[in-house]
């Protein structure tokens, strides 16, 4: 199964109860530094302590989430250089459902990478 595939599985299987690690198929293994689990085929593992919550929309819709990061491991060909960073088999964002700015309904959220179309 492709990273992509994993990720929309993960995105899919994301219900209240479920269990998103096995609905991507994700090794779950103990963070160094904190009690918390990693995801053992991530190419970056970032581990932080929460510091605050603040409820950004007055009514618990929208929160921002502060934390401070106590140890970060990278697989070093992603820490060198740009060849695998970007592209399809690179870094994965999730683009959030976008809202109709006159009606206020969303939009159907994606999955994109990055090209590298020129360094400058």
């Amino acid at each position: 199964m492709s990273c992509y595939d994993r990720l929309i599985n993960t995105i899919r299987g994301n219900e209240y109860e479920a269990d998103e690690f096995q609905a991507g198929g994700f090794t779950v293994q103990d963070a160094k530094t904190i009690h918390a689990p990693v995801i053992q085929e991530a190419f970056i593992n970032m581990e932080c302590t929460l510091k605050d919550i603040q409820d950004l929309s007055g009514a618990g819709i929208t929160a921002m989430v502060i934390g401070q990061v106590q140890h970060i491991s990278v697989e070093e060909e992603y820490a060198q250089g740009y060849e695998k960073r970007y592209g399809k088999d690179g870094f994965m964002m999730l683009i959030p459902a976008p809202q109709d700015l006159k009606t206020g309904e969303p939009a159907q959220s994606a999955v994109a990478t990055v090209n590298i179309e020129r360094l400058d």
